[in-house]
């Protein structure tokens, strides 16, 4: 499936097709440390008594669940564009017993149906290379957040350390969509995960696409070699 033009329709199709294995292969493609860059994530949201979160491209559920765990009082709502992986979502809400903390809904990154300064905070995970428009996306995450909250983005981004980049790529382009398809049992779909991290931003220019879109104090960290790195902004 070629989904290197970030086709929306293509990419809501092959989410869908992998939601049933989705999770296990995040946990076996990333050996389990993708539970800690989520963490890590989580930990920059700006805590308030009370809080509201919005979690985009939520998937199955992964973020909002750890923000509902970790973050006493708070609660969610998550929005995605692929059906199959809500569905899936719902079913770990409901069997962790979060359906009163935690609200999913379909809905465009780009074109978020909430009210200005609605949340105490937005966070994607894993989401926003897939974003047609990916500065529409943070634009419309920074709207619906109240002025001095955060946004957080953790994303794949690509190695620089020269030691560990050969090794790397090597990975995401011939481990990572072998495996991937022998646990999905879909032909070619995680192909697209290795290109786009590379047609996506490095850390530095993405930190600017969020200056642009009017964000202040914007960071990024690198974790786990630069496999990942976490943006945070502020709403000003």
């Amino acid at each position: 499936m070629n989904t290197s033009s970030k086709d929306p329709v293509k990419i809501q199709t092959m989410f869908s097709t992998i939601a049933h294995r989705y999770d296990l292969l995040n946990r076996v493609l990333s050996l389990g440390i993708d539970r800690h860059w989520r963490k890590f994530a989580v930990d920059k949201l700006v805590k308030t008594e009370n809080a509201h979160y919005l979690d985009v491209a939520t998937g199955t559920c992964d973020v909002a669940l750890d923000i509902v765990t970790n973050l006493k009082g708070s609660k969610v709502t998550g929005v995605d564009f692929s059906k199959g992986m809500l569905e899936r979502g719902k079913e770990k809400i409901e069997k962790a017993g979060q359906q009163k903390k935690i609200d999913v809904r379909f809905g465009d990154a780009t074109d978020l149906p909430f009210d200005d300064r609605t949340f105490d905070g937005s966070i994607i995970a894993f989401g926003i290379r897939n974003v047609q428009d990916y500065k529409k996306g943070i634009s419309e995450m920074a709207r619906v957040v109240k002025k001095g909250h955060r946004i957080v983005i953790l994303e794949f981004t690509t190695v620089q350390n020269t030691f560990f980049k050969p090794l790397y790529s090597f990975y995401i382009t011939k481990v990572l969509p072998f495996i991937g398809e022998l646990i999905s049992g879909k032909r070619g779909a995680y192909k697209y995960l290795p290109d786009s991290m590379l047609h996506f931003p490095v850390p530095g220019a993405l930190k600017k696409t969020m200056e642009e879109a009017g964000l202040q104090d914007v960071r990024y960290y690198k974790l786990s070699f630069g496999i990942v790195a976490v943006h945070v902004g502020t709403v000003q």
